[in-house]
């Protein structure tokens, strides 16, 4: 059962708690904007510490995300798995407290701890995010497009806050360990507020560790026998691992080479963000009404060329104009991804739908580091950003290729 809402601030609270959608509509939104904060503020502090305070190069930062997506891989599988065993707001919860323990370990241990437990770091966050994202689907299923863009604007409303606040108080602080505490204690509220969520169904009781990894296997074997999932999966894995130059060297392309201080790049984050919310937010208004397929067309190809405009020149304003655009680009895609692999589940469980997103994710995600970390070395953050533009724009247009996957509200008139 959920964790009661004391009295006085129920009453507050009673116009967002009018319905179960609305009540699950306020804790999710709570939730994932303190875990935002720390997402974003970790999307920008690591690459910036490491390559700074540890002495890392472009190659090792890229070689440390692969250790992070290696680890995506055990926590989907695992504590993914377990999700549907002790429910997703407890392993939501319990890997929010994870990180933050993590968190605060590499705040007062020695600095080059991050490379023992960013697999650890890894598979908590994915796990975290599964867990979020499985739970705003079960929000409404009448106001799906809805929920997500509430959920994802929640993310890009962080995204303009964070990054400046992280590379302030590091300034102030000289330093980011400090830093580190603070986005740990924000983790644990987050988790708190998570354990509100209301109505979530309770798990069967465990079984025999045959029985379970039986039915572990079942639901992953089902999920990956359903084609039209898997061939979104795999398309949309080929188009992100195309463009992940972009969000594995931005941070250090523009502080390293491009010259702008580790504020100034905050502050052109924080530019991004609000682009990001601004377009997320309009989403909303269409999502319950446009071709998936379509939008994932036209975002596809929009964010593919501005990865390679961003590797087409060292012109400060033509990378920065490119990366601001790209942001709101990739972030409005995150709500239809969500909705796509929803909709294309079939007999299989949203939750094993989502692992086994998460898990090829992770997979090709360790994959494309490797891969990035040796290219870095060759040909240089901006080519990889040009040729992966390149990629991304074609592959954009492979979802023309993809049927668009069933709505659930028109399966439910027909039946």
């Amino acid at each position: 059962m959920p964790v009661p809402i004391p009295e006085a601030l129920s009453g507050r609270l009673s116009p967002l708690m009018a319905t179960r959608a609305r009540r699950r509509m306020t804790v999710i939104a709570a939730s994932a904007l303190l875990f935002s904060v720390f997402a974003v503020g970790m999307d920008v502090m690591l690459p910036l510490w490491t390559t700074g305070a540890l002495g890392c190069d472009a190659a090792d930062w890229a070689h440390l995300r692969s250790l992070r997506t290696l680890g995506m891989l055990f926590g989907v599988i695992v504590l993914g798995a377990l999700s549907d065993r002790f429910g997703q707001r407890l392993l939501g919860a319990i890997s929010m407290l994870g990180v933050a323990a993590i968190l605060t370990l590499l705040s007062l241990g020695p600095a080059r701890t991050v490379w023992l437990v960013m697999p650890i770091y890894g598979g908590l966050v994915s796990t975290a995010y599964v867990n979020l994202n499985t739970l705003t689907q079960q929000i409404s299923d009448r106001r799906q497009g809805l929920a997500n863009t509430v959920y994802r604007s929640i993310g890009a409303a962080a995204g303009i806050g964070a990054p400046v606040a992280v590379t302030r108080l590091a300034g102030v602080w000289r330093g980011y360990p400090p830093v580190f505490l603070v986005l740990a204690a924000v983790l644990v509220i987050a988790a708190a507020v998570l354990m509100l969520y209301p109505g979530e169904p309770i798990p069967a009781p465990l079984g025999g560790w045959r029985a379970e990894v039986r039915r572990l296997w079942q639901g992953y074997r089902v999920a990956l026998g359903e084609r039209q999932l898997m061939s979104y999966i795999w398309l949309s894995q080929l188009w992100l691992n195309a463009l992940a130059g972009v969000g594995t060297f931005a941070a250090i392309r523009f502080t390293r080479e491009l010259g702008l201080a580790d504020q100034q790049y905050g502050t052109l984050s924080a530019l991004a963000g609000a682009a990001a919310l601004g377009a997320t937010a309009a989403a909303g208004l269409i999502l319950d009404r446009v071709s998936l397929r379509r939008l994932h067309v036209w975002l596809g190809c929009g964010s593919g060329l501005c990865s390679l405009l961003m590797g087409a020149s060292d012109a400060v304003w033509l990378s920065a104009g490119a990366f601001v655009l790209f942001a709101p680009l990739g972030q409005v895609l995150n709500a239809p991804s969500s909705m796509w692999v929803s909709r294309a589940a079939g007999k299989s469980s949203q939750t094993a739908a989502f692992s086994v997103h998460k898990v090829l994710a992770g997979f090709c995600a360790a994959i494309t580091m490797v891969a990035l970390a040796a290219l870095e070395r060759l040909i240089g953050m901006r080519a990889i950003m040009l040729w992966g533009g390149v990629l991304g724009v074609l592959l954009g247009l492979g979802f023309l290729l993809l049927r668009e996957p069933p709505d659930p509200q028109a399966a439910r008139r027909s039946l």
